[in-house]
C-alpha cells in the first residue's frame, strides 16, 4: 500500500469507530445548544426583542450567539472530543494493538488527527445552520420579529466563523499530543479545562497573543483589529504555527514512545 492508501485506510476506519459513540453525539450536541437557549429566549421575551423598523433582526441575533457562545464553547468542545476519541483506544487498549500491526505509525497518528480536525468543522457547520434553522423557525413562529423579511449576513459570519476555526487549531494540537501521550483521561482533560479557564482571563492582557488558548476568543473580540504580521493576523500564523510545531513534536514522541 501507498502512504496515501495507509492514511485513507485509517481515516476511514476512524470514522467507522465514532459513528455511534458519545464523542459523534458531542458534535451535534455542542453546535445546538447555544441556538436552542437563544431560540428560547427569543420565544419567551420576543415583545422586547422585536426590532426597529428597518432593522435587520438576524445581525444582533447572529453576533450575540458567536460572541457569547464560541470563546467558551469552542475550546471547552476541543478540550472534550480530543480527550474522548483517544481515551476509547486507551480504555481498551487499542493503541497498543494499532502500534503492532504493520503499518506505520504515522498513519495512525495523523489518521485520528484528522478525526479530531474534522468533528471540529462539523461543528462549526452545525452550528451555522443551527443559527440559521432557528431563525427561520422564530420569523415563521412571531413574524414580528422580522427574520423572515431580511437575510443574514452571510459572508460576514462564515468569514467570522472560519477565522475561529483556524484560531483554536493551536488548542488541538496541543490537546491531541496530551490524550495521545497519557492514557489517564483526566491529565489532558484537567490540564486542558484549566488552561482554557487561564485563556478566558488572559485574553483581556496584551501578551495573550503569545497563549494558544486565547486565540479563539481573540479572534472574535478583535475582529478586523487583529494585530498583522507580515500582512497576516497574527493570531492565525501563530496558531498554525503551534498547531503544526505540536503535531510534528508529538508525532516523533509517539513514535518512539514504547505504548504499553
Amino acid at each position: 500500500m501507498t502512504a496515501i492508501s495507509y492514511y485513507i485506510s485509517n481515516t476511514k476506519n476512524e470514522v467507522i469507530k465514532l459513528k455511534g459513540t458519545f464523542a459523534f453525539w458531542l458534535t451535534i450536541i455542542s453546535a445546538v445548544i447555544f441556538p436552542l437557549l437563544f431560540f428560547i429566549i427569543y420565544l419567551v421575551k420576543h415583545a422586547k426583542l422585536v426590532p426597529a423598523l428597518g432593522e435587520n433582526p438576524w445581525e444582533k441575533f447572529m453576533i450575540n450567539l458567536v460572541q457569547n457562545s464560541i470563546p467558551f464553547l469552542v475550546p471547552m468542545f476541543i478540550v472534550l472530543i480530543t480527550s474522548l476519541i483517544i481515551q476509547v483506544e486507551h480504555k481498551s487498549s487499542a493503541i497498543k494493538h494499532l502500534f503492532s500491526l504493520p503499518i506505520p505509525k504515522w498513519s495512525v497518528y495523523f489518521g485520528k488527527l484528522s478525526i479530531v480536525v474534522f468533528s471540529i468543522i462539523a461543528t462549526y457547520i452545525y452550528f451555522f445552520l443551527a443559527i440559521l434553522f432557528f431563525g427561520v423557525i422564530l420569523g415563521m413562529v412571531h413574524s414580528d420579529l422580522g427574520f423572515l423579511d431580511f437575510h443574514p449576513d452571510y459572508l460576514k459570519y462564515i468569514k467570522m466563523l472560519t477565522m475561529s476555526l483556524v484560531a483554536s487549531l493551536g488548542i488541538v494540537g496541543i490537546q491531541f499530543w496530551m490524550s495521545f501521550r497519557f492514557k489517564n483521561f483526566i491529565v489532558p482533560l484537567g490540564v486542558g479545562m484549566t488552561l482554557v479557564i487561564i485563556g478566558l482571563i488572559a485574553s483581556q492582557a496584551p501578551e495573550s497573543i503569545y497563549f494558544p488558548y486565547s486565540y479563539n476568543i481573540l479572534s472574535i473580540s478583535l475582529g478586523d483589529k487583529v494585530p498583522l504580521t507580515m500582512g497576516i493576523s497574527s493570531i492565525t500564523m501563530y496558531s498554525l504555527i503551534c498547531f503544526v510545531a505540536t503535531c510534528a513534536l508529538g508525532y516523533l514522541d509517539v513514535k518512539r514512545l514504547n505504548v504499553k
